[in-house]
């Protein structure tokens, strides 16, 4: 039973933890709209004061027919680029869920959109200035210029150079070598337009305007297009050139895209596309003529921010509550759930609780008799079995509700325990769902989770990453702060299932011990699931400020108490 002290610690700790993540997620969201409205907002003012000015259309009319036309022709063409990024994300997304590569045209795409967000944030920060000189006094004011000149210079290119180069050697990385030459492209473009003559930004417009309709209306030439810069960029990096038949393309996608239109409506794609087109150009053309070009842009640019961030945040929150959560989307990305060794169809799991010379013998027991019974006892649905193909001990639950929840155990979990043993890590991890400390860990974890599953998505590129990092480390902290008091209550929940505290105390020794002699690569990889695993991995010695790292990383961000103390506790409940 725990103590009335104890239920205020925890509850103060989850309330601090839950207003982080909110506060967190919200200035991630804001951040997606700014970074994703400013661009729109200043290129749409661009297209229709270059186009304005042209000679052939200020000489044809009165200045406000030409500035609605413009508008109309900039907001359509604005919208055909959007939806060239929007396809191409979607495309990097099913290509990464479906373990193939994607195509150049689409991780060009959308390595052209991050580039375009770093320049916008540039833009962000320039407008801000003003503010920041009047309100912060002079030294402060002269130190986060000359800190942001650095890390602008420093960080943000060096680095983003050097993990651009890192990411291509990655064995498991779905980017293809056509996507870089893609994005060198649009460098060369971008200084000649600047240097020489504007209208050779046009080219990545026209580009992407073709990116859609070609995909649309000649999608083998598209795929012919791809295929070619595939074989070029292969040839001089003097690697095998990507099997197009592997590869989940732009044109793939619109294929699916329009097959559900056509499900959905019943018409050949090409008729609403076409209403929607007309409708687009005239919704413009008549706003221009009723309101300013500038009051044009703001809209655009709010409505396109905050449709590209709720198709993106609700997705996410969708696939939360179904389920699927980021943190086991993220173990699924990185790791091997899926081999199962017995037919799913009736839930018997063949890697069970014999003793450890009848798994050599190859015995089987079952799993999930085990777990259903020790569920039973505890008053719950029985979870979902996941085995994890990894040598690493790791127990852990993940998922919102009972109902839906999933038990992860590791082979080397599995084969580490003896039967005690594992049935009392098991009932740890169903008190866990008893307690709802799953569900807790679970909604915490999410930030932090989805921030890694967007880099391992898209790649790496200069915005994205930043904010990932500042995303993980911030979870990181107050997942820590939840999880550390919550482990205490899981064991007694697990003594209780079980009613045998001594096994409980062998099992986190015997996994406390192998993890010692883990190998620190092995224990890298371990950083999503150290809030739901069962103790904590082994602390490697630095030859350099290993008393502050290791107070860093235990104190600040341990998720979990000393395993010493949770022993010598489970002990005294036998006298």
């Amino acid at each position: 039973m725990t103590s009335i002290p104890t239920r205020v610690n925890l509850l103060i700790r989850t309330v601090i933890a839950a207003g982080s993540c909110l506060a967190l997620s919200s200035a991630v969201v804001v951040a997606a709209l700014l970074l994703i409205g400013v661009p729109i907002y200043a290129g749409l003012q661009y297209g229709v004061e270059a186009l304005s000015s042209l000679p052939d259309l200020s000489s044809s009319g009165s200045s406000l027919i030409v500035e609605s036309l413009a508008t109309a022709l900039v907001v359509a063409v604005a919208i055909i680029c959007l939806a060239a990024i929007e396809l191409s994300l979607r495309t990097v997304r099913t290509a990464r869920e479906r373990s193939v590569p994607a195509g150049a045209l689409a991780q060009g795409t959308v390595e052209l959109a991050s580039y375009v967000l770093l320049l916008s944030s540039l833009l962000i920060v320039l407008a801000t200035l003003p503010f920041f000189r009047s309100a912060l006094p002079d030294p402060l004011f002269g130190f986060l210029v000359l800190l942001g000149f650095f890390y602008l210079l420093m960080a943000g290119y060096l680095w983003a150079a050097h993990e651009w180069v890192r990411s291509k050697d990655e064995v498991n990385d779905e980017r293809t070598t056509g996507g870089n030459w893609l994005v060198i492209g649009v460098f060369i473009i971008g200084y000649l337009s600047v240097a020489y003559w504007t209208g050779f930004a046009l080219l990545v417009v026209a580009a992407l305007i073709w990116l859609v309709f070609g995909s649309i209306l000649v999608p083998n030439h598209v795929d012919k297009i791809r295929d070619a810069i595939e074989r070029r960029a292969a040839e001089s990096a003097e690697e095998e050139p990507v099997n197009p038949a592997a590869v989940y393309g732009l044109t793939d996608e619109i294929r699916s895209v329009r097959t559900r239109v056509k499900q959905v409506t019943g018409l050949r794609p090409a008729i609403p596309m076409t209403v929607a087109g007309i409708v687009t150009i005239g919704a413009s053309y008549w706003a221009a003529a009723l309101v300013s070009v500038e009051t044009v842009a703001i809209v655009l640019a709010a409505v396109s921010a905050f449709a590209f961030v709720s198709v993106h945040v609700g997705a996410t929150i969708r696939a939360e509550f179904t389920g699927n959560s980021a943190v086991l989307r993220d173990l699924e990305d990185r790791f091997d759930l899926e081999k199962l060794t017995a037919d799913e169809s009736t839930g018997q799991v063949a890697i069970g609780l014999e003793s450890a010379a009848d798994r050599e013998a190859g015995v089987d027991g079952s799993l999930e008799s085990t777990v259903t019974r020790l569920a039973r006892q505890a008053d719950l649905p029985t979870p979902k079995i996941r085995v994890l193909e990894h040598s690493t001990p790791v127990a852990l639950t993940v998922g919102y509700r009972p109902a839906v929840s999933t038990l992860i155990l590791s082979r080397g979990l599995i084969k580490t325990l003896e039967d005690d043993e594992l049935e009392a890590v098991i009932a740890h991890e169903l008190s866990h769902l008893v307690n709802r400390d799953a569900a807790v860990l679970t909604a915490l974890s999410a930030p932090g989770a989805v921030a890694r599953l967007a880099r391992s998505r898209y790649g790496y590129n200069p915005v994205i990453e930043p904010l990932a990092m500042l995303v993980r480390i911030i979870s990181r902290w107050y997942v820590a702060l939840v999880s550390r008091g919550r482990e205490y209550a899981a064991d007694d929940g697990a003594v209780a299932i079980t009613g045998d505290p001594a096994s409980l105390a062998s099992a986190l020794e015997s996994l406390d011990t192998d993890l010692d002699r883990r190998p620190s690569t092995d224990l890298r990889e371990w950083d999503t699931a150290t809030a739901f695993a069962i103790v904590p991995p082994t602390w490697e010695e630095h030859p350099f400020f290993d008393r502050t790292r290791r107070f860093v990383a235990r104190t600040i961000f341990g998720t979990h108490p000393p395993t010493e103390k949770r022993v010598d506790r489970l002990r005294t409940q036998l006298y």
